[in-house]
């Protein structure tokens, strides 16, 4: 049976919010209600307490799913001041506590199991020690499979392997039980529902039909760990654009352009970080980070899916990986190893990758290590993020609008006082390759839409609450924060789209926005609260391109007609 954690229980602060400060639970839940927190083990208790916790009477919304707590919007700790009606998050099922790693045989092919509460880091470490395995997944060690697989999930092998959902056989989940009331346990059975649940949650999103239990990755096709890894983080300084006599916009924007096509013409074994950045003085320095993978085991094989990538061998090779990298850089950077910011500490802001290093120096780890070094997720403070799927390469206005925005010269929107700078950047991250290869819409073996991307950026401002910030300063600091950088985010798609629209609309130039970094300014469903500043509207139009949308919608409608699963940004059966 779960354990209730009730709202007067001395362990239930911290279990009533997630990773992102912003958002927590109402302080005046009711314990006499049933309101709270319930820690869960297996698929079973998942029913057992959603069947009674429907004494309550709970309405549509009301019922929540945590595993690691690392989703950037409000889609769990959910408060009454969120909704136009005050309702709020009332009964959390906080599957942490089930992060099993194992083994089961089905049909005589043997499957590796992992549950919804295994963090990305005891992920890697587990196929790694018992496989000699990886899957292609995130950096950020705290982050948990429910979440981050359901979504994608993309890392720095993903260029090798592509997404994590390219592997996943399966799910079991729990369901509500249309026929007979409350909720029954839906297994995994290979081949079956290939076009309905499994295919939804291979990128679909997680929270929307039910709770996931299990994900099953077929053990032979899960991809060999790499031996061996180099990195580096690239010194990009400030002054050569904004500086006194530095290039400015112009400067900045083939600097992007170039970074770009640098992106382009890596091997699969690269994966490259942009860390750029807000300026707050000329002597900041940006980053380039950069992993590269080597040894026999770099190899991706056709047979896994995709097309073949041969291995990168040795550590000469990953080398000129990196100075070829450079030599396309290299009016903006130093060669690497020889700059004046050598050895230099630096503190790497922002998701994901967030670690304390020496600038312009290589490591040589192996990858195990190097994926322990380069797994951190930062402090657990205020946040607010958006997307980008990238088909084409940066326009010149599109660059200077990122420009303005960056060094806060954007024309009638300029950084409100409580917003930090120094915590604020676009990270660009290299995308594409064997990523564009696994699937297409022909195949639709995956929920994942956005094949045809070379970048993908995640748009990051973070800030504190300091002690003695009164709940309303607190609030107006956050919608200050909030309205300026989404304004700035729309008046860079403004000049990419040419006027068309503030959002990366799907077309020849973006595949719109990623569902793992959900944006509430992209929409929501009636009665939640959207942010502040310009709409797009059809969240989910924007997150999976028409087609995959429409299918997402009709399986929601057979599966949960009742909307019992819902958040702000989920899918919901009109009907419901």
């Amino acid at each position: 049976m779960s354990t209730y954690i009730s709202p007067k229980a001395n362990n239930f602060p911290g279990l009533d919010r997630g990773f992102n400060q912003r958002f927590k639970l109402d302080d005046n839940l009711s314990e006499r209600q049933g309101e709270g927190v319930y820690l869960v083990t297996d698929a079973q208790d998942i029913i057992q307490t959603l069947n009674n916790i429907q004494k309550y009477s709970p309405k549509s919304g009301e019922i929540k799913v945590i595993a690691g707590g690392h989703c950037y919007e409000n889609f769990t700790f959910q408060s009454a001041a969120d909704t136009d009606s005050g309702a709020r998050t009332r009964f959390v099922i906080d599957l942490s506590n089930m992060r099993g790693i194992h083994e089961e045989k089905i049909n005589n092919i043997d499957y590796v199991v992992i549950e919804p509460g295994a963090s990305n880091w005891l992920i890697q470490q587990t196929l790694h020690s018992l496989y000699g395995a990886a899957v292609p997944g995130g950096s950020c060690y705290s982050v948990c499979a429910g979440g981050h697989v359901a979504g994608g999930g993309y890392g720095l092998l993903s260029r090798l392997h592509g997404l994590t959902v390219d592997y996943l056989a399966g799910v079991e989940m729990v369901i509500p039980d249309t026929q007979n009331g409350g909720f029954k346990r839906r297994t995994f059975t290979p081949d079956a529902d290939a076009d309905r649940l499994d295919w939804a949650c291979r990128g679909g999103g997680s929270g929307h039909f039910g709770i996931i239990t299990k994900y099953y990755f077929e053990k032979t096709r899960v991809p060999k760990a790499p031996e061996r890894a180099l990195f580096i983080a690239l010194p990009v300084p400030w002054k050569q654009f904004a500086g006194s006599g530095g290039s400015g916009a112009a400067g900045f924007g083939a600097f992007m352009q170039a970074y770009y096509d640098a992106c382009n013409a890596l091997p699969g074994q690269a994966f490259a970080l942009g860390k750029f950045s807000c300026m707050t003085a000329e002597t900041d320095v940006m980053s380039i980070v950069m992993q590269v993978v080597y040894g026999a085991s770099t190899r991706h094989d056709a047979a896994l899916g995709g097309k073949t990538i041969e291995a990168l061998a040795s550590k000469d090779a990953a080398l000129n990986v990196i100075q070829s990298f450079a030599s396309r850089l290299n009016k903006w950077i130093a060669a690497p190893e020889t700059s004046a910011w050598r050895k230099q500490a630096l503190s790497l802001p922002g998701h994901p990758v967030s670690a304390a290093i020496s600038l312009d120096t290589v490591y040589d780890l192996p990858w195990i290590d190097m994926t322990q070094l380069l797994s951190g997720s930062g402090e657990n403070q205020n946040g607010k993020y958006k997307s980008c799927n990238m088909v084409a390469n940066f326009t010149a206005s599109e660059a200077a609008a990122m420009y303005a925005f960056l060094t806060n010269t954007q024309n009638g929107n300029p950084a409100p006082a409580s917003a930090d700078l120094s915590q604020t950047l676009i990270q660009v991250d290299s995308y594409g390759l064997q990523i564009n290869n696994m699937d297409d819409a022909t195949r639709a073996h995956t929920a994942i839409a956005a094949r045809n991307c070379a970048l993908k950026l995640q748009y990051q401002t973070y800030w504190k609450t300091l002690e003695g910030t009164t709940p309303e300063q607190a609030k107006r600091s956050e919608q200050d924060i909030v309205s300026w950088f989404n304004a700035g985010y729309n008046a860079i798609y403004r000049q990419g789209t040419n006027n068309a629209s503030g959002f990366p609309v799907w077309g020849d130039r973006y595949q719109g926005c990623y569902f793992n970094y959900p944006d509430k300014q992209l929409g929501v469903n009636p009665d939640y609260k959207p942010d502040p500043g310009e709409q797009y509207g059809d969240f989910t139009q924007i997150y999976f391109g028409d087609a995959v949308a429409e299918k997402l919608k009709a399986i929601k409608a057979e599966i949960d007609p009742n909307n019992v699963f819902a958040f702000a940004q989920s899918f919901l059966n009109s009907k419901g």
